[in-house]
């Protein structure tokens, strides 16, 4: 019996990804080239997807990004026990709003 993938467990939850990124880009000057130091980062998201190229991410109300697994350095998500804590804080939330 194959195991189903830990990211696959952690689609739908927040996690904290670590990742390459490069120089910004000059939003008065977007189409000009820019160089510059690569750096770590790391951030919490939201994984909406998983695939063969990379993850799919969003933060707060902003859009979805892609991140290319060439990128990801380290990926952390919440444990069995925090997931199931999780799923009934939002299961009561969802019970509660019903009965209003």
């Amino acid at each position: 019996m194959q195991k189903e993938s830990v990211l696959a467990d952690w689609t739908g939850y927040g996690v904290f990804v670590t990742y390459t990124s490069g120089p910004d880009l000059d939003a008065n000057e977007p189409n000009k080239l820019v160089r510059g130091e690569a750096q770590a980062v790391t951030a919490s998201f939201l994984l909406e997807r998983v695939g063969e190229a990379g993850i799919e991410v969003k933060r707060g109300d902003s859009p979805t990004i892609f991140m290319s697994w060439g990128a990801i350095m380290y990926i952390q998500g919440p444990p069995p026990e925090v997931r199931a804590q999780i799923d009934r804080q939002t299961s009561n939330k969802g019970t509660d709003a019903s009965m209003n």
